[in-house]
């Protein structure tokens, strides 16, 4: 391909995809608001995508033991899924296990305090002495 061939084509700088001559600005021709209009949807587009995409790429980082580099969308939001459900069992547990040893903790206070107020009326008690 020649010089010739590319140079009635811009480059849009944003998207980095060429553009039609007529969505083009230069001093010798007008912009076509309906193709200017779809390029800069276009663009928007593309944006929206890649954001998309970096999105599920920072999903699929975060997901324990899964290592596969071509991963499709649906196997990571189902892998996210089953994580998320792992993780919400984990942390129910862990809250079952927690009202346990709070229940048990309020317990062994109970218990300490009998113990204390025991001691404490032994102590204001008199000592009988044996005769």
């Amino acid at each position: 391909m020649s010089d010739n061939e590319f140079s009635d084509i811009e480059i849009d700088i944003e998207s980095n995809s060429p553009m039609p001559p007529s969505v083009c600005s230069n001093s010798s021709s007008q912009v076509d608001p309906k193709l200017h209009a779809r390029a800069q949807h276009n663009a928007l587009e593309r944006r929206r995508r890649d954001n998309i995409k970096d999105m599920y790429t920072s999903l699929k980082d975060e997901i324990t033991n899964f290592n596969h580099e071509r991963a499709s969308r649906a196997q990571i939001l189902s892998k996210t899924i089953d994580q998320m459900k792992e993780l919400k069992n984990g942390v129910e547990q862990l809250e079952a296990e927690n009202r346990e040893l709070e229940e048990e903790s309020e317990s062994l206070e109970r218990e300490l305090q009998e113990l204390e107020a025991a001691e404490a009326s032994c102590r204001s008690t008199p000592e009988r002495t044996t005769a």
